[in-house]
């Protein structure tokens, strides 16, 4: 009885081996290897980490060129968008320095009223001021149909941020009256 139990047991370890070790090589190939390669081709952007799991996509990217940023990260939305179309995707930007953090909490209330209330001619004269009031060497936005993306600096510290202009209905501020 002992004789049988080792091919078995020996059976199952290579098949569960080949099972994960086929799901893994997939992932590799299939989904991991085109996202980096299309992250790759980009110039206003290098990636950090890339992490995938059965339902999620999570990348992290480090902005080099802030102007150019907008145009590719909607190309690279709508790339991995087809590429996984079954898998959900963020995005996220790690030019996140403390102290510029700092001066982005402190307006982001003004900052989230203005969008929420589509109020979006403010968000340049709001950044100036916060470039003034700050001593930033750059405090600037774009905008699309999809996002606001808005840039720090003050020497070689960088803030940046993406912001959906579609917030989801239970955060939007109702107007009365």
């Amino acid at each position: 009885m002992t004789n049988r139990r080792v091919p078995i047991l020996l059976s199952m370890v290579v098949t569960l081996s080949l099972l994960f070790g086929g799901w893994f090589l997939y992932q590799k190939v299939q989904v991991e290897n085109p996202i980096e390669t299309k992250i790759g081709q980009m110039t206003s952007a290098k990636l950090n980490e890339i992490k995938v799991d059965k339902t999620h996509i999570n990348v992290k990217l480090t902005v080099t060129k802030p102007d150019e940023f907008p145009e590719e990260y909607n190309e690279l939305q709508q790339e991995i968008a087809k590429m996984v179309p079954d898998k959900e995707v963020d995005i996220a930007v790690t030019n996140q320095d403390g102290d510029l953090k700092d001066v982005w909490n402190n307006g982001l209330f003004a900052f989230t009223e203005a969008v929420e209330l589509h109020q979006y001619s403010k968000i340049p004269a709001m950044l100036a001021e916060w470039k003034q009031v700050n001593k930033l060497d750059r405090a600037a936005s774009h905008m699309d149909d999809e996002n606001i993306y808005v840039f720090l600096q003050r020497g070689d510290q960088q803030f940046y941020t993406v912001i959906p202009r579609q917030q989801s209905v239970d955060s939007e501020v109702i107007l009365n009256g």
